[in-house]
């Protein structure tokens, strides 16, 4: 069977080739071009040659612009904090993978994402004791993305192992480093050297001030900040002081102390759910890399209302928080706002 593999130069999806190999698929390389910073192309092409597969190219550059970099752009000048890879892989990456696949005579398509397949259900899950899991980057890909895809690394321990793996063939990926979540950043540029060069227009500077509205300094645009940061505010205190919210219809940035970024309750925009979801038993995340929380799901219109068992520190609108029913993703949505705890 033709497998279309989004190879992408790194060491995840070369050994996710090679576990394909060995389980009898016929894999086929497709590099996906989105962007030119530090572009992998040459690299992808070397696994393939390295692994012995056909290797391909789709350009994705217009997609990629108009779903991820103008979103990104904007969503920071309007306070949030997205996530370029929840953009990205619904509406541009595995879309890309499966037109590629279709033009190929390829049935099914594969990535080297740290996450598996559940066979019984057909949902994206996460594997117990597995490092590093990105199960929540793929909450966003639907039932027919997700019938014809294979995660190999899901039966990986850990990156070591995969690392490992590419050692004992001799890939040349094993010493890639891995790749940033804002790969189309220039090494060296800021949010806000980027959404200024990309819009034309500088940001904003305004006011810092704390959660009485007083003054405490200013600041040179608000996407330089994000709801929870507490270094590089440019600001004396006597306390610790976190970013508690921005304020894009003022300009303000507000900082309080740590109790001022708990919330209980996050309402999400644009959800998306994948199974019913129980009344027991439901867990959920706010960022890639935070722990699950009980939580309690509330469907209000086009919304989701999130009511948390434990206060979740900073959540970011512009983040998405993810749904699990044990290990299994059952849903998500973007953060729109975070309901402080009282």
């Amino acid at each position: 069977m033709k497998v279309a593999v989004g190879l992408s130069g790194g060491v995840d999806s070369a050994v996710c080739t090679l576990l394909l190999k060995r389980a009898g698929y016929s894999p086929v390389g497709v590099f996906l071009r989105m962007h030119r910073v530090g572009c992998e192309e040459e690299a992808a092409r070397r696994a393939a040659g390295e692994l012995g597969i056909p290797f391909y190219i789709k350009d994705m550059t217009k997609a990629f612009e108009a779903q991820v970099m103008a979103p990104f752009a904007a969503m920071y000048k309007r306070g949030e904090t997205p996530n370029p890879c929840i953009l990205c892989n619904p509406a541009v990456k595995f879309r890309g993978l499966l037109e590629a696949a279709d033009a190929l005579g390829c049935e099914r398509i594969a990535t080297g994402h740290y996450a598996a397949i559940d066979e019984h259900t057909g949902l994206i899950c996460r594997i117990p004791g597995q490092e590093k899991d990105q199960s929540y980057m793929l909450y966003g890909l639907d039932a027919a993305c997700r019938r014809r895809l294979l995660l190999p690394l899901g039966q990986m321990a850990d990156k070591e192992a995969v690392r490992a793996e590419a050692a004992k063939m001799g890939l040349s990926a094993v010493g890639k480093k891995d790749s940033l979540d804002i790969c189309f950043l220039e090494p060296g540029c800021s949010h806000g050297a980027f959404i200024e060069a990309y819009t034309g227009s500088p940001p904003a500077p305004g006011l810092i001030v704390d959660p009485a509205g007083r003054v405490l300094g200013e600041h040179e645009g608000i996407c330089h900040y994000t709801v929870g940061q507490r270094r590089g505010l440019g600001v004396a205190a006597s306390e610790r002081l976190y970013v508690s919210a921005l304020e894009p219809e003022t300009n303000r940035v507000v900082l309080g102390p740590k109790d001022a970024i708990l919330a209980d309750t996050v309402v999400l925009r644009d959800p998306v759910l994948h199974a019913p979801l129980p009344e027991k038993g439901l867990t959920a995340k706010v960022r890639y890399r935070d722990k699950d929380t009980a939580v309690a799901v509330e469907q209000a219109g086009e919304e989701l209302i999130l009511w948390f068992e434990t206060p979740k520190s900073a959540p970011a609108p512009g983040q998405s928080a993810v749904i699990y029913g044990g290990n299994r993703v059952l849903g998500g949505g973007i953060i729109a706002k975070a309901i402080k705890k009282v």
